[in-house]
């Protein structure tokens, strides 16, 4: 069904057991006769760590020029975030799992498997997947190239980070503003009782007028709330989804 486009590379993938691996699994998933260490010449690493790789290549198939990532896992190894290839070989199958579900832009998942120590995941282009599945409606979806697919990849990447770090901040952000609330609380219960001790309340140190004035600006938060917004209505269809299909 498919064979390598020739990239001129040349390297021994005998001493590289995950670049081994990824090849035997890539030939075995797509039916490729040819010996691991051909296919191991035209998987381009986009990502090396201790835990986690990923790899591309673009090879020639039924359907035209196909790309392909392959992720690959060392299952037992931690890598700099503490998490075990294990951990994000699960996690990374259920997030392209969703991602179908629920026709989100992103890679589509072929086929996925491990060993005692190794796991891995087969990826393309939506595109590619519903060509190469039979899908009657695609169009000109198969021209997506292996730096296409990198792209894709790099930005579904870049997501998840930014995702955990807002996730992060948000929480951050909603303890300082408990804490704000509490020394605002106390504030109210110190000074004088009746409508004079609002008067007070509302007196804002030097601090809160700058905070103030920054959340008056149009442009302060405006990212913010649009993103909240997305996130709330999207996780609000899905869940409306979730209810139709059970």
């Amino acid at each position: 069904m498919t064979e390598p486009i020739a990239t001129g590379q040349s390297m021994n993938p005998a001493h590289d057991p995950v670049l081994q691996g990824a090849a035997i699994f890539l030939g075995q998933v797509l039916g490729i006769t040819d010996s691991p260490d051909y296919l191991a010449a035209d998987l381009s690493p986009i990502k090396r760590d201790a835990n986690a790789s990923i790899f591309t290549i673009q090879l020639d198939s039924s359907v035209g020029p196909a790309a392909f990532l392959v992720y690959a896992y060392d299952l037992h190894q931690r890598g700099g975030d503490g998490r075990t290839g294990k951990e994000l070989f699960n996690a990374g199958l259920t997030t392209l799992q969703q991602a179908a579900q629920r026709s989100a832009p992103g890679p589509r998942a072929v086929a996925h498997a491990e060993t005692d120590i190794l796991g891995f995941i087969l990826a393309t282009t939506p595109g590619t997947y519903r060509a190469l599945t039979g899908d009657p409606e695609v169009h000109d979806t198969m021209e997506a190239t292996a730096a296409d697919l990198v792209a894709i990849e790099a930005s579904a990447r870049l997501r998840s980070e930014v995702a955990q770090d807002l996730l992060q901040s948000l929480r951050n952000a909603n303890q300082q503003a408990t804490d704000w609330l509490a020394a605002i609380q106390v504030a109210s219960q110190s000074d004088v009782d009746g409508e004079e001790a609002i008067d007070d309340l509302l007196a804002f140190t030097e601090d809160e007028t700058e905070l103030a004035l920054y959340l008056l600006d149009d442009d302060s938060i405006g990212n913010l709330l649009r993103a909240l917004n997305l996130l709330v209505a999207s996780a609000q269809q899905q869940a409306a989804q979730g209810r139709e299909r059970d």
